[in-house]
């Protein structure tokens, strides 16, 4: 989209290996980089137009120290695109699983994505609005020449596939844009 710098964190060393591998084969772009850490090891930059947290928040132990570690890297005025899971319902509703989630052990709270607004706006965010809210599909999610181990069929309920094997709603995904001011 023709940023001019973008920075990736993660903590882990094969995906920053994958990084390097796919930035090398595109012609080794030195606009785009990645940071082998964690969200918690950022110091409060301020610094960035718009920050991405893409499948992220459910696995945090706590969800709102993490929406306001995103809002320490924006600058006032930028805008934080959030994507997580979700359950259906109003602004009280929130999932805590047991011990797993769709066979995920480490998922701690799936809010509704109403309830994920008021917990932006709790955060101080501006301007929260839902953008897509939709179930993630067999489709989306399946085994492929590249990704060889179980996918989210092996993780519904066969008889009802709107339930994880668990008995927890299917997974279903939002997308909200907030603004820091």
């Amino acid at each position: 989209e023709g940023a001019d710098f973008v920075v990736g964190i993660d903590p882990t060393q094969l995906f920053l290996c994958q990084f390097e591998a796919v930035r090398k084969l595109l012609g080794n772009d030195q606009r785009a980089h990645l940071i082998p850490v964690g969200i918690e090891q950022m110091p409060e930059l301020n610094a960035f137009d718009t920050v991405f947290s893409m499948g992220v928040l459910y696995h945090r132990r706590s969800p709102l120290d993490h929406l306001w570690q995103l809002k320490n890297q924006l600058v006032s005025g930028g805008e934080l695109v959030l994507e997580s899971l979700v359950i259906d319902g109003d602004e009280f509703q929130c999932l805590i699983p047991g011990e797993r989630y769709a066979q995920m052990r480490n998922v701690y709270f799936i809010p509704s994505a109403k309830m994920l607004k008021v917990w932006l706006e709790k955060c101080g965010f501006k301007d929260v609005r839902i953008v897509d809210e939709n179930v993630t599909s067999l489709e989306e999610q399946r085994k492929t020449d590249w990704m060889m181990t179980d996918s989210l069929e092996a993780f519904l309920d066969p008889l009802d596939q709107t339930k994880t094997v668990e008995g927890y709603p299917a997974p279903k995904r939002a997308i909200l844009i907030a603004t820091k001011p």
